[in-house]
């Protein structure tokens, strides 16, 4: 298994340890900078599961150099300074390697303090590895050589959706509605801009944004969508938002489907229940049914062994594959001190994943990988979350075709 430590846990390496002591057999320490505590902790510890299920992996074949990894967990409490001093406890401890995801304010700030101090200490570099922040513009305006995006960020699933949506000519008539935070307006804009340009006879018939995490009473909010006449509902909300209002709207007899991206986070299919089946579909990577589908039986195994381990479904792929393309990397550098050449490494390399083919673009370090449309039905091999009910593949869009043009401007080490 991953080892974890808390962040008093005194840096393994003296300051005076030599290079050759490093190489030696003492493990390479990846800082785990994450939320694991507060309203929004759940998620947290589904990732820092996964981390430690990747870590396992990578360990039980060997390790990397011949050496095992260690992951160090700090918790950000979802914070944005906690989690740039979280970057400062990694330094000073010697860790090269830091990875985060989830929320992409935290995930911006801790971007701006590693291009910071990876040009004012060049012999003491950080390489950020993120397995799902949802903001375009951390590979776009905010690129950075040191960071790598493993998952597909908002606006490359939307393209997915929009693919999708041309489709399916049964959707007609699309209800926006969101959280009324920066991803909502998102969500939202790109979906007319995105969805209005494959199909320009959709409808919107609703742009709605809510506050964050306080209505407790989605009625009057499902009385609309009803009156608007909408055949699909496409969202960005997650969490409870997500499962109040799919229930309000079983409840009303609405007959909308729901296009979700956090349909399947962990607790949702729970929360949602019997009123999710056939109504409520997701944006995702893979899915525990891919391999029933795709008939690879000996890839059933990652789900099995993880719901063995850890008692839930594997949901967050992309930890998997950002740490197998990580000692990839590193085994190709031969050290895990370079890490402008092990960067290098990463940049544009394909990586044959149990999850698909995944490709690393080198002009903006951002992956792109399958996207899947999934469905909540009974009848799977693979329940969600022992509900009766698990998800179906509706649709598939190839990594390739969800690739956008990158305006990043990237300044690269000399």
């Amino acid at each position: 298994m991953g080892i974890f430590r808390s962040t008093c846990v005194a840096a393994v390496f003296a300051t005076g340890a030599t290079w050759s002591l490093a190489q030696s057999g003492q493990p390479i320490r990846i800082a785990h900078i994450d939320t694991f505590s507060g309203p929004t902790a759940s998620t947290g510890t589904t990732v820092a599961k996964t981390m430690q299920y990747a870590v396992h992996l990578i360990n039980e074949r060997g390790g990397v150099l011949g050496r095992k990894l260690e992951v160090v967990q700090m918790d950000n409490a979802g914070d944005s300074n906690k989690a740039v001093a979280m970057l400062t406890s990694t330094i000073d401890q010697k860790i090269n390697f830091m990875v985060q995801a989830g929320n992409s304010g935290i995930a911006g700030a801790l971007l701006t303090a590693v291009e910071k101090h990876n040009q004012r200490n060049p012999a003491a570099r950080v390489l950020f590895l993120n397995y799902g922040s949802a903001l375009p513009d951390l590979t776009e305006s905010k690129c950075s050589f040191w960071f790598f995006r493993f998952e597909a960020h908002q606006k490359m699933k939307m393209r997915a959706v929009a693919d999708h949506v041309a489709r399916s000519p049964e959707i007609k008539k699309i209800y926006l509605i969101n959280q009324d935070y920066s991803f909502g307006h998102e969500v939202s804009a790109d979906a007319k801009a995105l969805i209005g340009k494959v199909r320009p006879d959709i409808q919107f018939v609703g742009d709605e944004f809510h506050p964050f995490g306080k209505i407790k009473d989605f009625s009057p909010y499902v009385l609309k969508i009803k009156q608007s006449g909408a055949d699909t509902v496409l969202t960005g909300n997650w969490g409870n938002d997500l499962a109040l209002m799919v229930r309000a709207s079983k409840e009303s007899g609405l007959n909308a489907k729901y296009i979700t991206y956090y349909g399947g986070l962990f607790g949702v299919p729970t929360s949602i229940g019997a009123a999710g089946e056939n109504t409520v579909f997701q944006i995702a990577s893979w899915h525990p049914n891919v391999p029933v589908e795709d008939r690879q039986p000996e890839l059933e195994k990652y789900q099995r062994d993880f719901k063995a381990r850890f008692g839930e479904d594997l949901y967050y792929t992309s930890i998997l594959v950002q740490m197998d393309m990580l000692a990839k990397a590193i085994e190709k550098t031969g050290n895990t001190q370079d890490l402008v050449k092990i960067a290098t490494a990463l940049e544009g390399m394909e990586h044959d994943s149990p999850f698909g083919r995944i490709k690393m673009r080198a002009q903006d370090h951002q992956a792109s990988h399958p996207i899947y449309i999934n469905q909540l039905v009974k009848g799977v091999k693979y329940d969600a979350e022992g509900l009766g009910m698990g998800w179906k593949t509706v649709a598939k869009v190839a990594g390739d075709d969800t690739q956008l043009p990158s305006p990043c401007k990237m300044e690269r080490p000399r």
